[in-house]
């Protein structure tokens, strides 16, 4: 294996259970709630635009105030794979939310 991923290896037994779960979802969620906002300004529905913004914009003072990821496992894994998830999943939901708001 290479140096690398050993090392993302052994910065994943190093952490915590917790730790991992709490970063994944904060991830998942920041994600989601960008990719929502896409859509429903797409859809031009202006009060899910509008609750949209304010939640993304409320989570976003979380997530600069947050410690800046140090470690690999943290910038190649934690941050960007949870964040994708996130932000499709918000895609995909928010096509089918738009669909109900507007019937």
């Amino acid at each position: 294996m290479s140096k690398a991923i050993k090392k993302i290896q052994r910065e994943y037994r190093e952490t915590s259970g917790h730790e991992i779960r709490m970063a994944v979802l904060e991830n998942a969620v920041y994600g989601f709630l960008g990719s929502i906002i896409v859509v429903f300004i797409a859809n031009r529905i202006d009060i899910a635009v509008l609750i949209g913004y304010l939640c993304y914009y409320f989570f976003v003072g979380k997530v600069i105030n947050r410690p800046k990821y140090v470690t690999s496992l943290g910038k190649f894994i934690l941050f960007p794979v949870p964040t994708a998830l996130g932000a499709f999943i918000g895609y995909k939901l928010a096509g089918y939310l738009s669909i109900l708001l507007l019937s």
